[in-house]
């Protein structure tokens, strides 16, 4: 799979657990249900890792729980709140830039179109 397609298959997968939960549940039994859906793709991911970044020369450990790395390639945070508001999509474009990730979904699963619940963002590679 190329890294183009990998976004639309994450949300494939988001969908699939939204098709079959609906609202109202905790994130955490989102995540759960995603991690089942990443297996049954075969994908690689792992799941919490703390942000690490460097700050000033030090690397500042712990700055915020990534939900889920996909592929070393897409940063995917879960949300189950009422809507994501701009502070959230700040966060979440923060983490990615910290991340040194370049592509990222973050998905609030607590509306009652998913798609209407997806934030995405992809961050240029710096030119040098």
């Amino acid at each position: 799979m190329n890294e183009a397609d990998l976004p639309h298959v994450v949300i494939g997968a988001c969908m699939n657990v939204h098709r079959q939960l609906g609202p109202g549940l905790a994130r955490e039994a989102y995540e759960e249900c995603i991690a089942i859906e990443l297996r049954d793709l075969e994908m690689d991911f792992r799941r919490g890792d703390m942000l690490s970044f460097d700050y000033r020369g030090k690397t500042i450990k712990g700055g915020a729980r990534l939900d889920f790395i996909v592929q070393d390639k897409l940063l995917l945070l879960v949300r189950a709140q009422e809507e994501l508001t701009p502070l959230d999509k700040l966060q979440f474009e923060s983490h990615l830039r910290l991340s040194g990730i370049r592509a990222g979904l973050l998905v609030n699963f607590n509306v009652t179109v998913l798609r209407t619940g997806i934030h995405r963002a992809t961050l240029k590679r710096k030119e040098g």
